[in-house]
């Protein structure tokens, strides 16, 4: 197996982006979901509202200190990335608790008069940033080959926010992976269980528009699954690639080989 595609977003809710090279910290992939969105009740946005935002695009530089964002129009605006205002703690869905600062310059006018009401862009100070549950997820090829054929359309990656695409033919090849030990490039991950998912996934991931019936698609071939560990136990949706967890961390690049470990 090789990786065919690497995602990210810089902050959560935003257009999600495909680096050619990634290093992976034990909390996930760099700086992924290193920010988010904050409504004027202190929470993160909901994922009802997270069409609205995908089609900002956020960009971190290199030393993880200016932000560059890219309006629909193609305008673009730069800020600090410096969490340096108002500290809280976000209830993040029940699941746990993020701790959060407030990022100072440009970003909450701007994003307000985008969305129409109060926004504020928070740097997330706990490990793991905005990630709603593991680390890491990852799919095949031949996964979304296969729901491409329920849908009648190829679906892209970005709408279930994938950090690893590998070079698979078998569909939901992954699904027999739980437990299981996986070496891409040089990050060692141990695979779990399968990402229940939600209504999101039929946004197009560049613009934000319902364009795809991607949870009826799933429904109609793929059984409901819970999240790990017991949590949230009476939630269960059909599920769509597999969460990882980080043992070793490294770094992966587009090409590299993946093998499962003996």
């Amino acid at each position: 197996m090789q990786v065919t595609q690497l995602g990210r977003v810089f902050v959560k809710a935003t257009r999600f982006l495909h680096p050619a090279e990634v290093a992976v910290d034990t909390d996930g992939i760099r700086h992924d979901r290193s920010f988010g969105l904050v409504e004027a009740d202190d929470r993160f946005v909901g994922s009802a509202q997270h069409s609205e935002f995908i089609p900002l695009t956020f960009e971190l530089s290199d030393d993880a200190s200016e932000l560059q964002l890219t309006w629909p129009d193609g305008s673009s605006l730069s800020g600090p990335a410096a969490a340096t205002g108002r500290a809280f703690e976000i209830d993040h869905h029940g699941l746990r608790g993020v701790s959060v600062r407030e990022v100072a310059g440009p970003w909450q006018e701007a994003l307000s008069a985008f969305a129409g009401r109060p926004l504020r862009l928070v740097r997330c100070l706990s490990a793991g940033g905005a990630i709603d549950v593991l680390p890491v997820t990852l799919t095949t090829t031949g996964s979304l080959r296969r729901l491409a054929g329920v849908v009648g359309a190829e679906v892209d990656a970005a709408r279930f926010r994938v950090g690893i695409v590998l070079a698979n033919d078998e569909a939901h090849a992954e699904d027999g992976w739980d437990g299981q030990q996986l070496r891409v490039g040089d990050v060692l991950l141990r695979m779990r269980t399968a990402v229940p998912r939600c209504q999101i996934t039929g946004f197009n991931p560049a613009s934000g528009i319902a364009d795809q019936a991607v949870m009826q698609a799933l429904i109609k071939y793929r059984e409901k699954v819970h999240l790990p560990d017991g949590m949230l136990p009476d939630y269960a949706t059909p599920g769509f690639a597999s969460y990882c967890e980080v043992i070793e961390p490294g770094r992966i690049k587009l090409g590299d080989s993946a093998e499962l470990l003996p």
